[in-house]
């Protein structure tokens, strides 16, 4: 059985509501459901009465939560020993485009920086970075958007303006059939179809930058993209600005945990904080 099953059921239990339950546990709450009903499942039983706004415990349940707290506290002290022990490494995680923007850089820096740590980096959506951070399992992470969490540190490690560019010998046109659409954020969308209504649809949507940038190169195309893109292309790629994009920037948030548990995470994290 999976832990989390039992700290959704503890989260559940004390909010009396599955709602509250899910937003508490940075899960959506069909999530938060399944697992209740997966945790039914096994154990054969009903564990709560659901009405209309009122959750209770059945005597199954309440039999059921004070085996599951004292179950997940003996498997967090167990964490948090085999952690102090195995000190030496530092798990990053990332969200597709702050990994292409940024993580490769800041591996290098932490391997010059701190050698004799081993560094694990992985590339998850947002919902997962923020779980996983609030979990401990990860212990710095980058995004393109911030974290809502009174328990986390954000700040902006980078950023640049972005622009609309022509990339190649297209047509002067700028029409969908040539549209690249990356994932921004909803303010770059809403400027862009603001001034472009026509781009709503898109040849391909992405959520890489290298992968439009690839498409781009081989197909070309009109792509919001960061300012100064033709560093990244070829020199004999034609690359034109069409036009700013007003009053909205790329930030790349570096997030940690207010509270730092492990030995010498810190002096990490500030190093990160203070690398660009």
């Amino acid at each position: 059985m999976d832990i989390r099953f039992l700290t959704t059921f503890i989260e559940v239990a004390k909010t009396r509501h599955f709602g509250k339950a899910a937003e508490n546990l940075y899960l959506t709450q069909s999530a938060v459901s399944a697992r209740i009903k997966l945790l039914e499942e096994y154990f054969h039983t009903t564990l709560f009465i659901r009405q209309r706004n009122s959750i209770q415990l059945t005597q199954s349940g309440e039999k059921l939560l004070p085996y599951a707290r004292q179950l997940c506290a003996t498997l967090n002290e167990a964490k948090q020993e085999l952690q102090i022990q195995s000190s030496e490494y530092v798990v990053c995680g990332a969200t597709q485009l702050a990994s292409e923007l940024l993580l490769p850089q800041m591996l290098s820096h932490l391997h010059s920086t701190f050698p004799d740590w081993s560094v694990k980096a992985e590339v998850l959506t947002l919902d997962s970075l923020s779980r996983q951070l609030h979990e401990r399992v990860t212990d710095l992470s980058f995004s393109t958007e911030p974290l809502k969490s009174e328990e986390v540190n954000s700040e902006v490690l980078l950023e640049q303006e972005l622009a609309l560019y022509r990339i190649g010998e297209t047509s002067d046109t700028i029409d969908a059939a040539d549209f690249v659409a990356i994932d921004w954020g909803t303010k770059a969308r809403d400027w862009l179809l603001t001034a472009y209504p026509q781009l709503r649809d898109a040849k391909l949507r992405t959520n890489s930058l290298n992968l439009a940038l690839n498409n781009l190169q081989s197909e070309g195309g009109v792509a919001v993209l960061p300012i100064h893109v033709e560093k990244q292309l070829p020199q004999h790629i034609k690359v034109t600005k069409i036009k700013a994009v007003e009053n909205v920037s790329l930030k790349v948030y570096v997030h940690s945990m207010k509270q730092v548990r492990r030995v010498g995470l810190a002096e990490i994290i500030d190093s990160v904080s203070t690398a660009y």
